[in-house]
């Protein structure tokens, strides 16, 4: 009898228990707030795409910016509606106008226009991880293409904007406020593309004079883009693959920005780098990397895991760059991290025995 109430009672408590509302103990705000982060990007990328922020330096209705596109009032209104709590453009009186970041960056034609590499960007991230669950099932496969061919075919146009837009967020004025930087003779920017971040220090020194090292067809479109800045006479180009050509010779700084990866044979580039250097010169290295976790810096993290999705894992990891400078033979690096505008990056500053 005394065993059949027991259970009697435990029947009860369980049921009692049943009944109980949950206390949550967690905040579910995270959940939420990705939730509507979800569609933000697709929206300033309609934005974008419609060349929106063209039309919006002066306050102006949503029914005008509707018919200077050839849209329906409505959704155009909506779209302009939610531009604003992006943050992009502002609304006040029923009128749009445009955020000082969008004239800045986003209004096609400008010199620091951003928008199409920034668009291009997202949608080859989006194609990815829309085979994400596939990948998922049947492994990574072979290498995909990341960008699209108009990417390839536009990339030296899209960077020289890039860099006129961002050069002031990089290493640069690290590399100005150097003790050394007033004695430079000569430098080479590595993988430099456009050139813009070797004219961003030419203009900042008297008598420093560069070359832009890069694919032969790339650095065709860097001559004209040097030509329009005057500095033709201060900054050459050499049309070379960096992975395994000569670099030519006499360099007191040598610079390498979000252009290296491991499968380049880092060893090999930055021996010929040392080589190339003269006594006392200074090796910069400035790109992406990640802890040993891969989780941080969270913008570089992303990035890399999305490449590696695709096939193109590049993955660099806090010392991949100043372990292959110290195998070149660099006395010491100097390493910190600064914030680029589009994650933290790590600056390697490598430095070779003056002579004695």
């Amino acid at each position: 009898m005394k065993c059949d109430e027991d259970m009697n009672r435990n029947k009860n408590r369980i049921h009692e228990a049943d009944n109980i509302l949950p206390e949550s103990k967690v905040p579910a705000d995270l959940l939420w707030d990705h939730r509507y982060d979800a569609g933000k990007l697709q929206v300033l990328i309609y934005g974008i795409d419609f060349k929106v922020f063209n039309h919006l330096a002066e306050p102006i209705s949503g029914d005008e910016v509707a018919r200077i596109l050839n849209t329906k009032a409505e959704p155009t209104s909506h779209l302009l509606d939610m531009l604003a709590i992006i943050g992009v453009i502002t609304k006040k009186n029923d009128r749009y106008v445009n955020t000082a970041l969008a004239e800045e960056y986003l209004v096609a034609g400008k010199p620091t226009y951003l928008g199409d590499m920034y668009a291009m960007g997202v949608k080859s991230f989006d194609r990815i991880l829309a085979d994400f669950p596939q990948v998922l099932k049947s492994g990574i496969s072979e290498e995909r293409q990341l960008y699209s061919e108009d990417y390839y075919s536009n990339i030296t146009e899209m960077y020289a904007r890039s860099q006129r837009a961002m050069w002031s967020y990089r290493a640069l004025p690290l590399i100005i406020e150097m003790p050394e930087f007033p004695t430079f003779k000569r430098m080479l920017d590595l993988g430099g593309n456009a050139g813009v971040l070797t004219m961003a220090l030419v203009s900042r020194h008297p008598t420093l004079k560069g070359t832009v090292l890069d694919r032969p067809h790339v650095v065709e479109k860097t001559k004209q883009i040097i030509q329009e800045y005057g500095l033709q006479n201060r900054i050459d180009t050499k049309g070379a693959d960096f992975t395994k050509d000569d670099f030519g010779s006499d360099y007191d700084l040598i610079w390498a920005t979000n252009c290296l990866t491991p499968q380049d044979n880092l060893d090999s580039i930055f021996e010929r780098a040392y080589k190339s250097m003269n006594a006392g010169g200074i090796c910069i290295s400035q790109h992406p990397v990640v802890n040993r976790d891969r989780t941080w810096p969270q913008n570089a993290a992303w990035w890399f895991h999305i490449n590696a999705i695709a096939g193109q894992d590049a993955t660099c990891y806090e010392t991949t760059f100043s372990d292959a400078m110290l195998k070149a033979g660099f006395r010491s690096v100097e390493s910190r991290y600064v914030n680029d505008y589009w994650s933290i990056d790590r600056v390697d500053i490598a430095r070779k025995e003056k002579k004695k």
